[in-house]
């Protein structure tokens, strides 16, 4: 499958074009710096200079592709014009060019903004965006992960259409196990049309994918 990842230098993203590229995947990685191109052909992967604030820059890029991923963050700097409009737009280029496979990395809360006690305006601008993908027509999926940490994979998660916040000790997951579930969405056809959460657990990821 020849895949587009926007946010291929981020945290995740840059987990994610590895694992895809480890999966058999053609990956290309949007980078908005002449500098991380170098990074990301050593491990494999086509490069393209476009940004998801542009949409002008967009179509060219996702052109000729079977999927596309949307894995940027905004770090909690300019949320609406990254992680709301961003996605949308590339939503809108992924439809143009007549793709059908569009994955949305988003945020736990992000389907119930109105209940956070913190970060509102991120997790509204997730929803927004999220909302606007629904009704693209793609074949579209939505990953909501939990607090994201930095350990090695565990390959295990377990999923849910909305976890009990009471529990948020225990709503985290590896950005490494992100990036598998990023990757195993790609083949997994159950996804489609599918919005969910997942946190780390007992399930291995493909086969958690296969059940939401």
């Amino acid at each position: 499958m020849q895949v587009f990842i926007a946010g291929a230098t981020g945290q995740v993203g840059r987990k994610a074009v590895e694992k895809a590229i480890d999966a058999g995947h053609a990956v290309t990685g949007m980078i908005r710096r002449e500098e991380d191109r170098e990074d990301l052909e050593a491990i494999g992967a086509k490069t393209y200079m476009a940004d998801v604030t542009e949409p002008g820059t967009l179509d060219r890029a996702v052109a000729g592709h079977d999927a596309v991923v949307f894995a940027v963050g905004s770090q909690g700097e300019a949320v609406e014009k990254v992680d709301r409009d961003g996605a949308i737009n590339l939503c809108d280029a992924t439809k143009r060019a007549g793709i059908g496979r569009f994955v949305v990395l988003s945020s736990m809360g992000a389907g119930h903004p109105e209940d956070a006690d913190q970060l509102e305006d991120y997790l509204q601008a997730k929803h927004e965006a999220d909302e606007y993908v629904m009704k693209s027509g793609l074949d579209w999926t939505i990953l909501r992960p939990g607090s994201l940490k930095d350990e090695p994979a565990k390959g295990e998660i377990r999923t849910k259409a909305r976890f009990d916040r009471e529990d948020a000790a225990g709503l985290e997951v590896s950005r490494a196990d992100v990036a598998g579930v990023i990757v195993g969405t790609l083949d997994e056809p159950r996804t489609i049309g599918a919005a969910f959460e997942f946190v780390e657990g007992g399930t291995e990821i493909q086969e958690a994918l296969a059940q939401v």
